[in-house]
């Protein structure tokens, strides 16, 4: 996977560790323990850095469990702009330490686990396609300051792109197929959607244990499922 992505507006690093004191969990716990941004994540709300830590470990690169888990996260930084209205250096994007940023979200792509969300055929792959393709979800948050600036939609196009052009990464599998899972109460997350070119597959109606999730708990929901090919 390409370490840095430069998009028009956006700077996205390759992040593999997070540990305690690093620039990384301190980006991530932002994130974590912002309200508004945990809103719709069934995480909810971290209201310790060993809370974020959690949240972390279930998406970095792992060793951990048996078999190979393919999990990739970029950290999205902003490109700051210079008092005149340029995008700073974007012209020399190697030159890394002279672009100004901040830091305002996180994509994630990962295989799916134990703890993923098991879905009827329909609604996902055949089980005849599990040899040759991987599924993947695909997640990510962003923080209210860089709300309804197309920043999601910019960040998901590059991280599909990346994924396309590291065909070597999914070994040994030929086809990667991504898959989304968004609340049917959630309208900017499906416009995101949609945006990016993932297809609507159907809707799922999800009962079980309860959790807390936008700002109450329940035992069942709705939930709009996306789907597309990134390798076929």
């Amino acid at each position: 996977m390409d370490p840095i992505i430069f998009t028009p507006r956006l700077k996205l690093t390759l992040v593999t560790r997070a540990e305690r004191g690093s620039p990384e969990l301190e980006w991530f716990h932002e994130l974590c323990s912002n309200e508004k941004v945990t809103w719709w994540s069934i995480h909810g709300q971290a209201k310790s850095i060993e809370d974020t830590e959690k949240v972390v470990k279930g998406f970095l690169p792992t060793n951990e469990g048996e078999g190979k888990a393919y999990r990739v996260a970029y950290a999205v930084h902003e490109v700051l702009q210079s008092s005149s209205g340029a995008v700073e250096d974007q012209s020399q994007p190697t030159e890394q330490g002279k672009i100004s940023t901040q830091f305002i979200g996180l994509v994630t792509v990962k295989s799916l686990d134990a703890g993923g969300l098991p879905l009827p055929e329909h609604l996902t792959l055949p089980a005849a396609a599990a040899a040759t393709t991987l599924t993947v979800e695909l997640a990510y948050s962003f923080l209210p300051k860089a709300w309804g600036k197309g920043y999601a939609t910019e960040s998901l196009e590059a991280v599909f792109e990346s994924c396309k052009r590291a065909r070597s990464f999914w070994t040994p599998f030929s086809k990667l197929y991504v898959r989304a899972i968004v609340n049917a109460a959630n309208p900017a997350s499906q416009r995101v959607m949609d945006k990016t070119g993932m297809a609507k597959r159907g809707d799922y109606e999800w009962t079980g244990k309860a959790v807390f999730l936008a700002g109450e708990w329940r035992e069942r929901d709705s939930l709009h499922i996306y789907g597309m090919h990134l390798l076929q």
